[in-house]
């Protein structure tokens, strides 16, 4: 049986995908090592799987990188965007690098499904002296950011009458890729310096087109209609949402018994170190509607800056897979994970994020009418309330929804990228 390394930066959203992906193949026979940051070994040894640790510059905690002032300073949008791209996902390619070269010399001939933010392959593709893998399959976590003519990264540009809508999207593409330009030349750099060459397509497009085929783990509907999509590129479909097999339901749990609309709210794995942005407001603002509100927090359950109303129920974990079969709506900060098991779930989606790929999912949700964005990370009480009841009524919005959780329901993100990997 070929052997695969499935190798992700040490960044939750990007690293548990692949690790679900892991499971998966060893569960049908592969033997799979798996390369990432050491803070994520108890997670791959308690999988089952042959865990290697990233070292140097790749190996760090993306919390105390998102915490550091020079990052505060910078505003959302592109210059964000370009801050951790550079810092998070760039520099360390050198040490991605040389920790994938050690697993090729040691033993040759070895597949790759890599996050497409694990940059550790790019050298020796473009160049670099060293091994490479016998296939390299890249599995992209986050919405499509590869430009086209016919979309950007957040929706078509609407035009005017008589208005050229494609030479609009080619202008706003090429505006973004200005903005983000550091990564471009971050990356260029580090790559002359290993011995390789610089990519002739931008950053954020030949994350797509270098490696032999690319996952996007995502359905038609939900991303933006594309006709010039690379040959390499599929939209694979989503993984199953964790069921959570060690979990054990809290003792009001079957309070969700359907008497009454059941609204999720959560702000995600990663961005929820201050509840206030999105849970507390959700909370205060949800406080007198005849719903049971139930807050997943992500993380250890500490105290709230507001009262818990009596219609609210809050735990540090709830696996989406156990809870959104039991939801009417999901109000969440856009991350990829969580909004595309809402999808696939029925479940339509009240959405407040701008950072990473928070907005470009708020997009979707907008523009395919499957939800509402706010357009903030910080959201009034009064602004989820009023999204929420404009939802609740809102039968369209629902139809869309379930259509759409068919076309999730037709893919298998797992066969999907094995095919890849050995067709």
């Amino acid at each position: 049986m070929p052997k695969i390394i499935v190798a992700a930066p040490p960044v939750p959203g990007e690293f548990t995908p692949l690790l679900q992906i892991a499971r998966g193949l060893a569960a049908r026979g592969h033997q799979v090592t798996v390369l990432t940051g050491s803070g994520f070994r108890p997670a791959v040894e308690q999988a089952g799987l042959t865990f290697v640790p990233l070292a140097g510059t790749a190996d760090f905690d993306v919390r105390k990188l998102h915490s550091q002032p020079g990052r505060a300073a910078v505003p959302p949008g592109p210059a964000q965007v370009a801050w951790d791209l550079v810092n998070v996902f760039i520099n360390p390619m050198p040490d991605e690098h040389a920790a994938l070269q050690e697993l090729l010399r040691r033993d040759p001939g070895q597949y790759l499904i890599a996050n497409t933010l694990f940059l550790g392959a790019w050298p020796a593709k473009l160049g670099a002296p060293g091994p490479r893998p016998a296939r390299w399959v890249a599995v992209s976590a986050v919405p499509l950011a590869l430009s086209s003519e016919d979309t950007t990264f957040f929706g078509p540009v609407p035009v005017g009458p008589g208005e050229d809508p494609k030479a609009a999207n080619r202008v706003a593409n090429a505006q973004f890729q200005a903005a983000i330009r550091p990564a471009d030349n971050r990356a260029g750099e580090l790559l002359m310096e290993l011995g390789a060459a610089r990519p002739t397509s931008p950053f954020l497009d030949a994350i797509y087109t270098l490696p032999d085929q690319t996952a996007v783990l995502s359905v038609p509907g939900f991303e933006f209609e594309r006709s010039d999509l690379p040959g390499n590129v599929r939209l694979a479909g989503i993984l199953p949402a964790p069921a959570g097999e060690d979990w054990e339901p809290p003792a009001w749990w079957g309070e969700l018994d359907g008497s009454r609309p059941v609204v999720a709210v959560t702000q995600g794995t990663l961005a929820n170190g201050d509840l206030s942005q999105l849970v507390e407001p959700a909370l205060a603002g949800l406080a007198s509607m005849d719903v049971t509100v139930v807050a997943a927090l992500g993380r250890e359950h500490g105290p709230l800056s507001v009262p818990v109303p009596a219609n609210a129920r809050v735990a540090g974990y709830i696996p989406f897979g156990a809870l959104l079969p039991k939801a009417s709506l999901l109000v969440t900060n856009g991350g990829s994970g969580g909004t595309h098991q809402a999808m696939a779930a029925g479940v339509p989606v009240v959405v407040a994020g701008e950072t990473e790929d928070k907005p470009a999912n708020a997009a979707r949700a907008a523009y395919h009418r499957l939800g509402i964005n706010l357009h903030t990370a910080t959201p009034t009480a009064q602004a989820v309330a009023g999204a929420v009841a404009s939802l609740l009524q809102d039968t369209e919005v629902h139809e869309n929804v379930l259509r759409l959780a068919k076309v999730y329901a037709k893919h298998d993100a797992l066969d999907t990228i094995e095919r890849l990997l050995f067709g």
